[in-house]
């Protein structure tokens, strides 16, 4: 299979090169100029690597001509504030639906995009949430996600296409980003610093990186129908359940400081998604939260020697 990764230096996207590259599958990475990740992609050989910014992407499609699969992970602007830039969140969207286009008119037959949880937006009921609860997101992020998925449903019709969105919910794992609430508790545990919480009783799953990748593989070799797929591992708890494992392994004397930070004005949000659409094409997930954590740890300590 010629698959074309877009956004292939991301957290996901590194995962997946990784996975199908053992795979022996024709991979064509595309990162972003002046990547600082570009040296990740030296150790597969055979890979074609490109280096293109978003606004270049049908560019990009026309000069690749055939790919049987297209991963589109490329966003701008998927942190704090920038959530609700209105104007970056649309150009995502007009440059995301752009390069599908440009893909689908060379005849490309599936495309995966990476959806979000915040395309829900906020989820406070106690039962776990499903692909057929109805969207209402509330930031411009998860508005103009969920408008790509969309409008790109709309085009996997017209032009008979496979569509696949894997909704992403908490995933985790070495190489993450720093500011997530594992890394930085880690970091701080890891020096017995005091941990500032809110009371942690909102419900979480986490899902370790390479079980969201082996989802994803099935849904990139096999055949699946067109849709949405929630991404989690289908094991939920309350978060201070989490935390207080965390503080066991690490054997930190942190002092853990529960309901010093307030919930927002919204309420207290739950991540709790169901996971039966990805049960159902024989998947489940095999690293439990103590063996992802550990796996942490060990790049955190890797990188700090």
């Amino acid at each position: 299979m010629r698959i074309a990764i877009l956004g292939a230096s991301s957290f996901i996207g590194k995962k997946i090169i990784e996975a199908m590259y053992k795979k022996n599958h024709e991979i064509i990475a595309v990162i972003r100029k002046k990547n600082s990740n570009k040296d990740f992609f030296e150790k597969y050989k055979g890979v074609q690597v490109i280096e293109s910014d978003m606004d270049e992407y049908t560019k990009v499609a026309k000069k690749l001509s055939e790919v049987d699969c297209l991963i589109y992970l490329a966003w701008d602007g998927t942190r704090g504030s920038l959530r609700n830039d209105f104007y970056r969140q649309k150009r995502n969207y007009e440059l995301g639906i752009n390069c599908i286009k440009a893909f689908v008119d060379l005849g490309c037959k599936k495309v995966i995009t990476a959806g979000s949880q915040a395309e829900y937006g906020l989820w406070q009921a106690d039962r776990k949430l499903t692909e057929e609860d109805i969207a209402k997101p509330n930031t411009e992020y998860g508005k103009f996600k969920l408008k790509l998925y969309e409008d790109s449903l709309e085009l996997s019709k017209k032009y008979l296409f496979t569509l696949i969105e894997p909704r992403f919910f908490s995933l985790y794992g070495p190489s993450d980003y720093e500011g997530t609430m594992i890394i930085s508790v880690l970091k701080k545990m890891l020096i017995n610093a005091p941990c500032d919480l809110t009371e942690c009783k909102q419900i979480w799953d986490f899902l370790y990186i390479d079980d969201a990748v082996r989802a994803l593989v099935k849904l990139i070799e096999e055949d699946h129908p067109t849709g949405i797929y929630n991404f989690g591992s289908g094991e939920s708890h309350d978060l201070k359940y989490y935390i207080e494992i965390m503080k066991k392994i690490t054997e930190s004397k942190s002092l853990l400081h529960y309901g010093v930070i307030e919930y927002p004005e919204t309420g207290m949000v739950n991540v709790n998604p169901s996971v039966r659409k990805l049960n159902a094409i024989g998947w489940t997930p095999q690293i439990s939260f103590e063996n992802g954590i550990h796996n942490v740890l060990e790049a955190l300590k890797l990188d700090k020697g």
